[in-house]
């Protein structure tokens, strides 16, 4: 099993550092990908399919997650080639991008948590 584990985790970071460098280096001609950055990569254990977190820099509301899931869906395949010339796989696995949602989940919970501790306060 540790094997297998390194295994998967090497093509997670893999697959991490050349999506963003494809963003950052430019090679997907969409300006608005400027502001996306690559939070995480987790794939299945076959390495079938691959589930990439993404965020976008100063955004505050997730309503704004779907034009940029929109543009990344879009340019799965030309990521997934250049992921082939680069990986040595059998197959590459299918790519799915998904809006990470883990700091605004933080945020609120810490908001959650002041309100908290300021009821608890204002009672005593």
């Amino acid at each position: 099993m540790p094997s297998e584990f390194s295994v998967n985790k090497k093509v997670e970071v893999k697959i991490q550092r050349m999506i963003s460098q494809l963003i950052s280096l430019k090679k997907i001609n969409d300006p608005r990908l400027s502001k996306v950055v690559i939070n995480e990569v987790k794939v299945n254990k076959d390495i079938s399919t691959a589930r990439i977190y993404f965020a976008v820099l100063n955004s505050n509301s997730k309503n704004n997650k779907d034009p940029y899931e929109l543009i990344l869906k879009k340019a799965s395949g030309f990521i997934k080639k250049e992921l082939g010339y680069q990986l040595r796989l059998k197959q590459i696995p299918d790519l799915i991008f998904k809006y990470d949602t883990k700091e605004q989940d933080a945020l609120h919970l810490n908001d959650l948590i002041n309100k908290a501790i300021e009821n608890d306060q204002s009672k005593k």
